[in-house]
């Protein structure tokens, strides 16, 4: 009888040895977000709102600034860029604003993609894919907040992509 009760408090027992083995402060949980980031040291950058309304050219230079900024002080280096073709402009992070404006309604969808160089094994070209896409939602109570929540959460998703690249680069 003593052994089938120690062969099923052993049984009992692995599972929660384990979950504590998987939750050690020195091991890191695999990351796929950002797998396919590795090897990245800078991005093309570039800001596209969905209205072309003159205060939107400010908001995006504003936005790119931001993210510039954020970049520079992780050792990323940003370029900025300038249009055309943009299968010769990767890393090409771009966000993207999408304003949803109505009666008393100011919100926005803020989208932040990454498109690089990928492989098709097919016919071996280099087409251009979405390696990462990330996206927040703006919500304010007049053109200003809005403006200020849309820097805001631009800014977020830029971190947490930097965040990220740093666990990336840390492995």
């Amino acid at each position: 009888m003593r052994p089938v009760l120690l062969a099923l408090a052993c049984l009992l027992a692995f599972p929660a040895l384990r979950a504590q083995e998987e939750t050690k402060p020195g091991k890191l949980p695999e990351d796929r977000t950002f797998a396919k980031l590795r090897g990245i040291s800078y991005f093309f950058i570039d800001v596209v709102t969905s209205e072309t309304r003159p205060e939107d050219a400010d908001l995006r230079s504003e936005i790119r600034d931001a993210i510039e900024l954020e970049m520079r002080r992780s050792n990323i280096v940003p370029k900025e860029f300038v249009g055309g073709n943009s299968e010769l402009a990767t890393p090409l992070l771009t966000i993207e604003v999408k304003f949803e404006r109505g009666l008393g309604r100011y919100e926005a969808v803020i989208n932040l993609t990454i498109r690089d160089n990928a492989t098709i094994k097919r016919n071996s070209e280099a087409v251009l894919a979405v390696t990462y896409a990330q996206t927040k939602k703006a919500v304010g109570s007049s053109d200003g907040t809005l403006a200020r929540e849309i820097k805001g959460r631009s800014r977020e998703l830029a971190i947490e992509l930097i965040d990220g690249l740093k666990k990336l680069q840390g492995k």
